[in-house]
């Protein structure tokens, strides 16, 4: 977390902690794709199964 945080969302020069893991997590559960989930996000693959 802490590497992509600091290389995808620019932890480095970020004045704003809170809002930068705030778009973290929802970059995390609505828009990476995840291969255990058969290539999609968190928040499609509970949607898709009823959950």
């Amino acid at each position: 977390m802490k590497e992509e945080l600091y290389l995808d969302f620019d932890l480095a020069h970020c004045d704003n902690i809170p809002k930068l893991l705030d778009e973290y997590v929802h970059y995390i559960n609505g828009q990476r794709l995840d291969a255990a989930l058969d290539y999609k996000s968190p928040i499609q693959c509970r949607t898709e199964s009823g959950s």
